[in-house]
């Protein structure tokens, strides 16, 4: 199908025409025409799909008033003019050139040139043209110089004329410019459908006005939030279609955006934003961006439920806080092994931020926009650990969902499982998970087909994983299987350069006008620290709650640390502790004048905080010190 049309203004120009665009093998659809039936003609040829016309004169200056096309002109040279000038002049000295403006600008240049009266005459419309041969027939004129309007009139009143004809260069070069004209009108329309598209399924409402608060564009979205038809809304003002948008206009006064509104469309509560349209420095409309605040809270809310399911890790190794040789080089080696796709199993005591490292070398990975799911193996008895791991079909087993339910190893399809505590995995499930980890599929309970998984694992143990195989109470493959790549996080006692820095960080996070002085650090360099990085957390955190004192003073850290080892001396617990208490054994011996004394100074001899630092009520405190004091 052509997309360029050419109006020729009778048929010798057709012929021409057809020889150069054969020359360029271009498709052009020719119709032949002047003036109205021109205009008819150039109308047929938008029917049938032509884009952009190629006509000359007043042909095309009707075209381009009457119809909605891009209309290229054919140039009249002067070349051309001089031509019909010439030859005009051989058949008489009294000259006439009748034509439009567009066809004749430049001519007043010939007149000292010609040694003949010529006159020029300018048109507008075909009746025009019929009173100004007319006129020039009246006034003496001898020849008519014309296209082909003027050449028929002329010939009606029996005068001579002279066709003005356009040579093919003129042809060529106005077909050269409607053809890149039709290339750029073609990528301005892609893109325009392109953006058309975007606008139109978009899931937010889109509306603007212009200055004067007409609505000029608005999608389906915005056209069911406001329970409106489109062909409805666009060219009325805002205030009749949406009364409660018509803070929008606000922002042409202002020039400034706004942002997260809420207001109310009928009965719908919608969550918008209010953006100025600025051209050349001029604000011209705005533009309303909104959305039910229903579906930002079901989105919200499914974003919740995907954070709390432990299938989001949220820590990175630039968070992992250290300057300490060891922690450098265990965040040197996580960055490596995540580049991998190798099982990693992470070494180390309790409290050394073994599920930390998981989630960050998660997000270190090419995998971290995938999930990254956690268990802990020691948590669940084996018959639950195992539907857990590996899911079940409906009907497995008593109790069922009878819908089944997905294992940990296929929602963690694409992303990461961190498997911790695996020395606590039973030997029957080891096998299982073995087979798993080799075969890269998982069968799940009750099932007897495999289904493929794609999935990196990460395990952690705080016990000697090699020892547990020397007494078989751990399998000699499944631990070379998650044995590759192998990382040990140190123990906070092989890292004390890192204490003050991991303090600080914690104080900040609970109070941020707490600091400790030099002998508190000094008493936190001395410990040795068999809870790792979680026991300094959780000391820190319970002297912030405590304290009245914006500096922590040696003795009230040294009543803590105190109070911690004798915990650990006892074997029975309190099976509730408040929360801002310490858990102190059940059968608590009196403590010794001097401990008393301790807890006392560090809290400024205030007993009710006192008591709380020795885990007891202050009644108690206070026979304590009627015995002993």
């Amino acid at each position: 199908m052509a997309l360029i049309g050419y109006i020729a203004p009778n048929e010798n120009m057709v012929g021409m025409a057809q020889k150069v665009f054969q020359e360029k093998k271009a498709e052009v659809e020719i119709e032949v025409g002047h003036i109205e039936l021109g205009v008819k003609k150039a109308e047929i040829l938008i029917n049938r799909g032509v884009q952009i016309i190629i006509s000359r004169g007043g042909t095309a200056l009707n075209i381009r008033k009457q119809l909605n096309v891009p209309v290229v002109e054919i140039p009249i040279t002067a070349e051309d003019i001089a031509r019909a000038i010439i030859k005009a002049s051989k058949i008489g000295n009294k000259i006439v050139i009748i034509g439009f403006f567009n066809l004749l600008k430049g001519l007043e240049t010939f007149n000292p040139l010609l040694n003949i009266e010529l006159q020029q005459m300018y048109v507008e419309t075909e009746e025009d043209t019929y009173e100004a041969v007319l006129k020039a027939k009246e006034e003496g004129a001898e020849v008519i110089v014309g296209g082909s309007l003027q050449h028929k009139i002329a010939k009606e009143l029996e005068m001579k004329s002279v066709f003005l004809e356009t040579g093919p260069q003129a042809i060529e070069h106005a077909y050269l410019e409607a053809e890149a004209l039709l290339n750029t009108l073609l990528k301005e329309r892609q893109r325009a459908e392109e953006i058309q598209a975007i606008f139109d399924y978009a899931r937010d409402g889109f509306l603007a006005v212009n200055e004067k608060g007409i609505i000029t564009l608005m999608n389906a979205t915005a056209a069911k939030l406001m329970n409106c038809k489109i062909e409805d809304t666009i060219g009325k003002h805002l205030k009749d279609k949406s009364p409660s948008l018509i803070n929008l206009m606000e922002v042409m006064e202002q020039g400034k955006e706004g942002i997260n509104d809420i207001t109310t469309i009928g009965a719908t509560t919608i969550i918008y934003n209010r953006i100025p349209i600025i051209v050349h420095q001029e604000t011209v409309g705005a533009v309303a961006i909104f959305q039910d605040i229903n579906i930002l809270q079901e989105a919200e809310t499914k974003i919740r439920k995907f954070y709390t399911a432990g299938l989001y890790a949220k820590h990175t190794l630039k968070q992992i806080d250290g300057y300490s040789v060891k922690i450098r080089k265990a965040k040197e080696f996580a960055e490596k092994f995540a580049k991998t796709d190798s099982t990693i199993l992470l070494t180390g005591e309790s409290g050394t931020g073994k599920e930390i490292f998981s989630q960050s070398i998660h997000n270190a990975s090419y995998r971290k926009k995938g999930p990254f799911v956690a268990v802990n193996c020691a948590s669940l008895p084996e018959s639950l650990l195992e539907s857990e791991l590996f899911g079940y079909v409906e009907g497995a087993f008593t109790g069922a969902r009878k819908t089944g339910k997905p294992g940990l190893f296929e929602l963690a399809h694409k992303g990461t499982i961190f498997l911790d505590e695996i020395s606590e995995i039973p030997l029957p499930l080891q096998g299982r998970l073995l087979r798993v980890l080799q075969e890269k599929s998982v069968m799940r309970l009750g099932d007897d087909k495999f289904i493929p998984i794609d999935v990196r694992v990460v395990a952690a143990t705080n016990r000697d994983l090699v020892h547990y195989v020397n007494e078989s109470k751990f399998r000699e493959d499944l631990f070379f299987r998650i044995n590759i790549l192998r990382l040990h996080l140190p123990p906070l006692v092989e890292r004390l350069e890192d204490i003050e820095i991991l303090a600080n960080k914690f104080l900040e996070e609970y109070n941020r006008e707490l600091v400790l002085s030099e002998e508190a650090l000094q008493v936190l360099l001395k410990h040795t620290w068999p809870g790792n990085v979680r026991e300094l957390r959780n000391l820190l955190e319970r002297i912030s709650i405590v304290t009245t004192s914006k500096i922590i003073d040696h003795r009230l850290i040294e009543a803590f640390l105190e109070e911690n080892k004798r915990l650990f001396r006892k074997e029975s617990y309190r099976k509730e502790t408040p929360k801002d208490q310490i858990a102190l054994p059940q059968e608590t011996a009196t403590p010794s004048k001097e401990e008393i004394e301790k807890a006392l100074e560090a809290v400024g001899h205030n007993k009710t905080k006192a008591a709380k630092i020795l885990g007891v009520s202050r009644s108690t405190l206070w026979r304590w010190l009627k015995n002993n004091m």
